[in-house]
């Protein structure tokens, strides 16, 4: 940096170093590039200024307003002197230049040079000439001269053929820098070279600008003194006032008053003061009254609030353990409901049979998920649910879940349809739990707000990217349809379409809101469209990963080629069945009535053209699918085509066949369902049978192998989980206790212990505990610990996992879902084996032709009873068992309500023990229970007793029996 621009800088930092404004110098720079920042300038914002008296701020102001206006004028001056002077400089080095380079000529065109040195040594007597060089035509130095010490030409720049100029900073001073052509004749021969300093010009600028800064000085200094004699007519009544009011701060007395000293505008301000303390005044006394009064009212409120907090905390406390305890009492009872039907579900029975069962479990499964959606909610609302990711068949899924309504239709005059594309890969990676209880949800509210006309199901491929697609599942209904104001909130909570105080549809209201965030928690999305009259479509889509077929879903080689007629007046059934055989590479014509498909009939016989089905709909416009058939039956005889009814209720087979009708299918239509009615066994490879008789039906389950200990106090749950375990080939040790679990599990190492949650004296928790404790302290092998519990809130998974468990899943138990918990940890080999095949494990049970009881006197039919359970003699025997221990139990709680004379007790307990005698088909011990029921209901207690006591004699006799059974003997 040039001495100019050290002075410039100590100059401007002194004259803002009062002001207390921050400057920033950037190093390196002069003149043009030397700058420099200025913080906190904007608004007078200036910390050291705003700390200052009026008198020196007013001091400062003036010195501010000269000096500004005084350093403006010095710095024109100043740069404009520094500009003339350049300019100067540049026109004498310019004339110089052409002199030299004219003298320079002769020498040059004669390579003298001697005297081209000489002429060059003239520049000597110009101090500022630094360096000076010819050079010849071909850029190589002629003769160069440099003052001082002996330069080298090597410290030449390189030749620049044409006139240049350059004024450059080097080594801290700034130079000029000159080329000029040497000509001869007009003619380029070489070029003269300059390089001078700027030493005399920046001597006379410093002169220059050290004499306007003293002129500056002085003129400031006479400034300071007129402004500081003049300033106290302004400061001295502010003084006052500023005085003033810090003696009101700091002794809070508002009695104090300003004097005036003027009339201008400071004097109205002292007017105004003092009025203001007046008023200031004469309010803080109310101030002082309302701040008591307010301070009053903030501790009763905050009391208040402290109680209202203590109560919403219990309450959040009460909602957790009621959801849990809820769970775990409606579970409890769902656990055996649920296991016992999935038992049955390898029981032979009849047709009829198999269909109510199946209706029985869709009900009990309907319900565990109407409790799901309830404890979903909570769960939701908790942040705590979580999703499964495991392989299961989407077809499979949807067609299953669409049956749970088919009594529901049956009501109704509806048509219920569920499609899946032969197309969409329906081995899928993700939680079908989650996904069934979704449809579920949607199908329910199609199917109940929806008189007559259709509820289609299907899903379709949004887009599909290597293993991974992303589905569209759609539920369209035509309804009553759902009003615009309506749809905007309709995924909310508690928010449904029918609010009403006459709701005729009814609902929790929780649905949708589940679906929306089940949905969006899988990354999906979700939405309805709809029109009051015209139905509602709901939709929703997820992404899943697409998982290899294992089985794929082949079409039947017997169905290639073959032809088939359709009857159905809905339009959305037909194409279900059309788009299903022509995957098969068959020939499907449809009719929407049973007129045009016996026209066609008749003309493709006419023209030899062989039928091979025709598949009628029960629901035809003209007339029902059971008349159609006989029609068909009757003109055709044997030479009847294979006719299928399609219907939502079951036929006696007796009835069909008087039809002429070989098969029935039910409604929705399930592909598996179409194929194997039409042919004549199901397709090798096929993931699984359905629909087959019990006789040609094979069953394949996991077979188990290991040592397990069951830990639960209620007999029930014992009861179904060993029947479900024996069913996979397990033999399971029973504990009805925590304690009793501690005992065992000493005594022997388990495979597996299946651990219950809530158990009375030691819950599971404890008991993993000291089993864990134990196994650190002998370093014994740690077992695996299951928990098996009816409560599904996600705090107590995580209690489980804390406690040392290894594993868990919520009651009620199915086979399937235990099974596949239990495989991890055990050894398993698939075996095929006949449904109709002894239990392995199960207890030996005489057959009913090899008890020696006179059966036309019992109070009870085993043939009955056996039916009850599937002929399944092994769990028949265990429900014996249960009963005898239970009998007495049941027959005290009677007695007890009847001395208590508690009519509400009496009905529950006769009603339980009824329901107890009914799984024997003991009719006269029942109807004596029922009887007592009816007595409790009517309020006549003052007989019960002699009926109760006619129940004992019943009921001893009918434990004599079952004991004969048992092989026991009798009392």
């Amino acid at each position: 940096m040039c001495y100019t621009c050290i002075k410039i800088q100590s100059f401007l930092a002194c004259s803002v170093e009062l002001l207390g404004v921050t400057v920033d110098w950037v190093p390196g720079g002069c003149h043009r590039s030397c700058l420099y920042q200025i913080e906190d300038v904007q608004g007078m914002q200036w910390p050291r200024f705003r700390k200052l008296p009026i008198k020196q701020k007013l001091v400062v102001l003036s010195i501010v307003v000269a000096g500004t206006a005084l350093f403006i004028f010095t710095l024109v001056s100043a740069f404009n002197q520094i500009r003339s002077m350049r300019q100067a400089m540049l026109e004498n080095l310019t004339i110089l230049s052409e002199s030299i380079a004219d003298l320079s000529s002769a020498a040059l065109s004669f390579s003298d040079k001697d005297g081209a040195a000489e002429i060059l040594g003239t520049l000597r007597a110009d101090r500022d000439i630094e360096v000076a060089a010819i050079y010849d035509f071909d850029g190589a130095p002629f003769a160069s001269y440099f003052r001082g010490a002996e330069g080298s030409e090597q410290q030449l720049p390189k030749m620049v053929s044409s006139d240049a100029v350059r004024f450059y900073f080097q080594s801290g001073h700034y130079k000029f820098e000159i080329f000029r052509p040497i000509n001869l004749q007009d003619k380029t021969i070489g070029v003269l070279y300059l390089l001078s300093g700027t030493g005399r010009m920046t001597a006379h600028i410093l002169n220059s600008i050290i004499l306007l800064v003293l002129s500056m000085v002085v003129v400031l200094a006479v400034t300071v003194l007129i402004s500081a004699r003049l300033q106290g007519i302004i400061t001295r009544p502010v003084s006052l006032l500023a005085s003033t009011a810090r003696d009101i701060s700091e002794n809070g007395d508002y009695g104090l008053r300003v004097d005036k000293l003027s009339d201008d505008e400071i004097g109205q301000l002292i007017d105004d003061f003092n009025t203001m303390l007046k008023g200031i005044q004469e309010r803080d006394a109310e101030l002082q009254q309302h701040r008591h009064n307010l301070e009053m009212l903030v501790q009763e409120r905050t009391e208040e609030l402290r109680a209202k907090r203590d109560e919403a905390l219990a309450a959040a406390r009460a909602k957790s353990e009621f959801l849990a305890n809820m769970s775990h009492e409606i579970r409890t009872p769902m656990n055996g409901v649920i296991g016992v039907l999935s038992l049955l579900q390898d029981v032979p029975m009849t047709a009829e049979y198999k269909r109510l069962l199946e209706t029985a479990t869709r009900s009990a499964d309907s319900l565990l998920l109407i409790i799901n959606d309830i404890l979903d909610f909570s769960k939701i609302d908790a942040g705590k649910i979580t999703f499964e990711s495991i392989p299961f068949d989407l077809r499979e899924l949807m067609e299953e879940t669409s049956e749970l309504f088919i009594d529901t239709v049956n009501l109704k005059n509806l048509e219920l349809t569920c499609f899946v594309p032969t197309s969409i890969p329906c081995r899928i990676l993700g939680d079908p739990t989650r996904l069934r209880q979704i449809i579920t949800n949607l199908l329910s509210n199609a199917v109940k707000f929806t008189e007559a006309g259709e509820v289609k199901l299907s899903v379709s491929v949004v887009n599909r990217h290597d293993s991974q697609q992303e589905l569209m599942f759609t539920v369209e209904d035509s309804g009553i349809g759902i009003s615009d104001d309506v749809t905007g909130r309709l995924f909310e909570k508690f928010t449904q379409a029918d609010g009403s105080t006459t709701r005729k549809y009814g609902g929790t209201g929780l649905g949708l809101s589940v679906c929306k965030q089940l949905v969006e928690q899988q990354g999906g999305s979700i939405g309805v469209s709809s029109k009051i009259g015209s139905g509602t479509t709901f939709w929703f889509s997820i992404a899943f990963d697409i998982v290899e077929e294992t089985f794929p879903l082949i079409p039947y080689n017997k169905l290639k080629g073959k032809r088939y007629l359709v009857a159905a007046d809905s339009r959305s059934n037909r194409s279900i069945i059309e788009h299903y055989l022509e995957f098969c590479d068959a020939e499907v014509l449809s009719y929407p009535d049973a007129g045009s498909c016996l026209a066609a009939l008749n003309e493709l016989i006419r023209h030899d053209k062989a039928v091979d089905a025709i598949l009628i709909d029960q629901r035809l416009p003209d007339c029902e699918g059971l008349q159609f058939a006989e029609a068909i039956h009757r003109d055709f005889g044997d030479n009847a085509p294979l006719m299928v009814l399609m219907s939502t209720m079951s036929f006696v087979k007796a009835q069909l066949r008087r039809a002429g009708v070989s098969r029935s299918l039910l409604k929705p239509i399930r592909q598996l369902d179409l194929y194997n009615s039409l042919a004549d066994r199901v397709a090798r490879g096929q993931k699984r049978l359905e629909k087959e008789t019990i006789a040609e039906q094979l069953q394949t389950h996991p077979r188990l192998h290991g040592s397990l200990l069951l830990v639960d106090d209620e007999p029930i749950n014992q009861n179904i989980a060993l029947a479900i375990l024996q069913k996979y080939g397990l033999q399971a040790e029973v504990a009805g206790s925590g304690r009793e679990a501690l005992r065992m599990t000493a005594e022997r190492t388990y495979s597996v212990v299946l651990m219950d949650i809530q158990m009375p004296e030691m819950s599971g928790y404890e008991t993993t505990q000291l089993i864990r404790k134990r196994e650190m302290e002998q370093g014994l092998k740690r077992s695996v610990i299951i928990a098996m519990t009816a409560n599904a809130m996600e705090s107590t998974r995580t209690r489980c996992f804390e406690v040392g468990m290894d594993d868990f899943f919520t009651k009620p138990i199915k086979p399937d879902v235990l099974a596949e918990r239990l495989k991890p940890w055990l050894n398993t080999q698939e075996l095929g084996r006949n449904a109709n095949a002894e239990v392995p494990g199960a207890s030996p049970v005489a057959r009913s032709e090899n008890v020696d009881l006179p059966q036309d006197q019992l109070l009870w039919s085993l043939k009955r009873a056996l039916e009850f359970v599937g002929d399944d003699e092994g769990l028949f025997r265990e429900l014996v068992q249960l009963f005898m221990a239970r009998n007495e139990t049941l027959l005290n709680a009677i007695e007890a309500a009847i001395a208590a004379g508690d009519s509400e007790g009496l009905r529950d307990a006769a009603h339980a023990y009824k329901g107890a005698v009914g799984h024997f088909a003991a009719d006269s011990v029942r109807e004596l229970a029922l009887s007592l029921e009816s007595m409790s209901k009517e309020g006549r207690m003052d007989s019960a007793l002699d009926e109760f006591n006619r129940l004992r004699v019943a009921a001893t006799r009918l434990m004599d029996e079952l004991a004969v059974y048992l092989g026991t003997g009798g009392s």
